[in-house]
């Protein structure tokens, strides 16, 4: 589509950056990609398409972000390369929308604050914002987000929708994992098939039923895909949900002691901050094997 832009409207499409503000109608597509077009190239007619085909996109005041968080804007809402990533070595985004003005992001922030250990808050819309924890020991659960979700709800008397992603190493393929999360999450808030929480291998079945040609391995955190790569906890997740998750009986079908196979599940939580003893989550892995294996 963007490419269909530029032949039509050539210099006249700019980039985020490259054009003063106010200077331009700024849109992003379902992959993230931010774009503007300068408002003396568009007619009313064209303007009326654009909004319809396209999300507006709003810059965040300066003053509302960090010197952290603008590096972060810019990694992945400008397509700038991420300044001083060694600072960090994994990320997990959480997406976050609610209806709120802009006087109230101090005190939303502060908020998650109370659950997030040193969160970095990129508001990337007037209401959406992508809450980025760098290596976070341990990450937050559900519960804890159904928790921060309650909370806001009542100081704020909003509806919050909480979206998290992967834990990804930072690395060359974090924009590209971290977007395919943002276009699941614009999925779910315009499919309105989500509670006040969820995640990303909740969701990730449905999500591959809705758009089967969508999925890629791509997408999936190398995390993931270097712990399943070895053959002895492939073949433990294989085993444990063929028994519908019964720790007993996956240990006498495996042959090995009941702590063993604890230790192996531990360890693949531990790696990978998915809990397969969570039948949601462990059959997201049982479908993302199958994709490797393909």
């Amino acid at each position: 589509m963007l490419e269909k832009l530029k032949a039509l409207y050539g210099e006249r499409l700019v980039a985020s950056g490259s054009a003063p503000k106010h200077k331009a109608l700024w849109f992003q597509t379902e992959e993230g990609e931010t774009f503007g077009v300068l408002k003396e190239a568009v007619t009313d007619r064209e303007k009326r398409l654009l909004f319809a085909l396209f999300r507006p996109f709003s810059e965040p005041y300066p003053s509302e972000l960090t010197p952290r968080e603008k590096e972060w804007h810019r990694y992945f809402f400008e397509n700038a390369p991420l300044e001083n990533p060694q600072n960090a070595q994994f990320v997990q985004g959480h997406f976050f929308k609610m209806k709120h003005s802009p006087e109230e992001r101090y005190a939303i922030k502060e908020a998650v604050s109370g659950f997030f250990e040193r969160p970095l808050v990129v508001w990337y819309n007037l209401h959406e914002a992508l809450i980025i924890h760098e290596d976070p020991s341990p990450s937050l659960s559900k519960q804890q987000l159904a928790e921060l979700a309650d909370a806001l709800t009542s100081d704020f008397l909003a509806d919050p929708v909480f979206f998290s992603g992967q834990l990804h190493h930072i690395n060359a393929s974090l924009r590209e994992k971290i977007g395919f999360e943002k276009q699941m999450f614009q999925h779910i808030l315009t499919n309105h098939d989500h509670g006040s929480v969820s995640s990303f291998y909740q969701f990730l079945p449905s999500f591959i039923t809705a758009k089967p040609g969508k999925i890629t391995t791509g997408p999936f955190s190398d995390l993931v895909k270097d712990a399943l790569s070895d053959h002895e906890t492939a073949q433990t997740i294989k085993t444990y949900m063929k028994c519908n998750l019964n720790a007993s009986l996956t240990a006498k079908r495996l042959f090995i002691h009941r702590n063993s196979l604890q230790y192996r599940i531990d360890r693949f939580i531990e790696k990978t901050a998915i809990d397969i003893r969570q039948f949601e989550e462990a059959c997201a892995v049982y479908m993302i094997m199958n994709v490797l294996a393909h």
